[in-house]
This record gives C-alpha cells, sequence and structure tokens, in this order.
C-alpha cells in the first residue's frame, strides 16, 4: 500500500512537471513567434525622392506616396498619391497619409527645417550627395524600415560591380580631370562631389587632390595652368543643365586654345564626355551603369 501511494506521488509530481515543461515551451515559442512578428513589421512608407523610390523597389517597401516628377518613378509605385516636389514637399499631404516614416533627400532638409516643426513625421533623411553616403544611405534605411536583408543584398549586388568594374585595374592609378561644366562656367569636381567621389571609387586619382588651396567643396574654380601642370591621364567633361550649349562650350574652349591639345590626355583620345544619361550630380541605382562605364573608360573592361 505504501508502494503505491509513493507510486501515486511520483506519477503526480510527474504530470506536474511534464505540464510546467510544456507550458514552458509553449511560452517560449509564443515569445519567438512575437519577437520574429515585430522584426518584419511592415511599414508604410512615403517617399519624397525619386532615388529612393528606386532603392524602395528593391527593397521591397510598403510605399504609400511618391514624390511628384518628370522622372521615370518604379511601375509599381505609379498611381499612389503624389506629396509634391522633392526640394519642397507638401507637408500636410505627406501627414494625411499618417505614415509610418517619411523620407527626404538630406539635400534639402534646410527648405523644409521651419515647417517641419508643424507636423510630427518621422523623418529619414536619405542622402545622395555621393556614391559612399548613398550606399551607407541605403544600409541605414533598411534598418529604419526592417529590410536589412533587403538592403545587404542591394550593396552587395553595388559591390560585386564595383568589383568587375576594376577587375582590370593596374597597380598605378590613373590620373582624372573632372571638368564641371554649366553653360561656358567650368569648374572641377573634387572627391567630395558624387563624380569625384565616384571615380575615387573605382580606383582613379583626382587632380584636384594634389592642387593647392581649399579643396573640401564638391566644385572649385581652376585654371588651365594647373590641369597642364598635372597633366592628367584622363579628362572626363560632364555637362550640366543645358546640355547641347555646354557640350558647345567645352568643345569650343578645346578647339580654341592650343594648351589644351598639349595635355597628354587630349593627345590620346582620353578626353572623355560623360553621357548625362547616365551619370548625374547626384546618386540613384542607376549608379551601377556609370560605375560600368568608369571601369570600361579607365581599364578597358
Amino acid at each position: 500500500m505504501k508502494f503505491r501511494k509513493l507510486a501515486s506521488v511520483f506519477l503526480v509530481s510527474a504530470l506536474f512537471i511534464t505540464g510546467c515543461t510544456n507550458n514552458s515551451s509553449q511560452s517560449e515559442k509564443e515569445s519567438d513567434t512575437a519577437v520574429k512578428g515585430a522584426q518584419v513589421e511592415e511599414l508604410d512608407v512615403v517617399a519624397a525622392t525619386v532615388s529612393a523610390t528606386q532603392v524602395l523597389d528593391k527593397l521591397d517597401a510598403n510605399v504609400i506616396g511618391i514624390p511628384t516628377t518628370k522622372m521615370e518613378i518604379p511601375e509599381k509605385f505609379k498611381g499612389l498619391p503624389e506629396v509634391g516636389q522633392a526640394m519642397n514637399p507638401d507637408l500636410e499631404i505627406v501627414a494625411s497619409l499618417e505614415p509610418d516614416v517619411f523620407i527626404m533627400d538630406s539635400m534639402f532638409k534646410e527648405n523644409v527645417k521651419d515647417s517641419m516643426k508643424e507636423y510630427d513625421l518621422n523623418t529619414f533623411y536619405f542622402n545622395t550627395g555621393t556614391y559612399t553616403e548613398f550606399v551607407k544611405s541605403i544600409e541605414e534605411l533598411g534598418k529604419e524600415i526592417n529590410k536589412e536583408e533587403e538592403a545587404t543584398k542591394v550593396i552587395n549586388e553595388l559591390k560585386e560591380v564595383e568589383k568587375e568594374a576594376t577587375a582590370n585595374k593596374s597597380e598605378k592609378a590613373p590620373t582624372v580631370a573632372i571638368i564641371f561644366g554649366g553653360g561656358e562656367n567650368f569648374m572641377l569636381a573634387t572627391e567630395t562631389s558624387y563624380l569625384g567621389d565616384l571615380a575615387k571609387t573605382v580606383g582613379a586619382e583626382n587632380i584636384t587632390n594634389k592642387l593647392e588651396g581649399d579643396m573640401s567643396s564638391p566644385y572649385v574654380q581652376f585654371s588651365l595652368e594647373q590641369i597642364i601642370k598635372e597633366n592628367p591621364d584622363y579628362i572626363l567633361r560632364f555637362a550640366h543643365g543645358n546640355i547641347e550649349e555646354t557640350k558647345k562650350a567645352f568643345d569650343d574652349a578645346f578647339d580654341k586654345n592650343p594648351a589644351y591639345k598639349e595635355l597628354d590626355a587630349y593627345k590620346n583620345g582620353k578626353v572623355i564626355d560623360l553621357d548625362p544619361a547616365i551619370f548625374n550630380v547626384s546618386a540613384n541605382l542607376q549608379v551601377k551603369e556609370a560605375i560600368k562605364t568608369l571601369g570600361n573608360v579607365l581599364y578597358g573592361n
């Protein structure tokens, strides 16, 4: 009889322990599910910049508002509510859409600084000033909207393009002068500009690094004597604004001034006009084609 009582006690204890274990396991599973659910929470996003919409498309984000623009927007975002132009979005419309995250180009942050105080918007400032900053912004945006894996994939694709573009790079870096033109006004692009940073990314040496003076601005004034002294391997010309007018101004300057013809870049046919359909003054996902093009120009890929 005593044995039966002890057996009963052990049986009840075992059932109690098993029940506790099952409840504990169930709680852990529910906890894990809750954590995973929180990690993949879908956020509503409004973008006021075309560059951001391109990235958001690749991140498979839930976009509920887009910028007003004549530029190409990803197909699946067409028809969504428009929130105004990138430089001055209509914050009242943005707020009415009640986004979890509002994305603006950091270049125009000052434009909305005062009016932004009236609205409670969780704003992410997307940096397109240089390629390096663009890549960093993609990573940070992925974290902001719970799309880290997708962002990593986009960045890895960009890094792969970089690798392919520089596959034939020699030990000695090619030197470049990047002449930025708007009408008849020419300036040199430094490494803090989008084009200058892009050239640096593919391994080129910008002659502005050797010039005296403050080179912290994206574009600086220059003299022909400075270019002659540095005698770069390549001269990359980029026409902005009125493209045809600037191209003509470039050609006139090089044709009428014999000093340009003494440069190695001119003699070797390495004065290159960058295609404005591929290159720009700020970054977007078309940068892949820009990197490939520079790799082909500099290394014959």
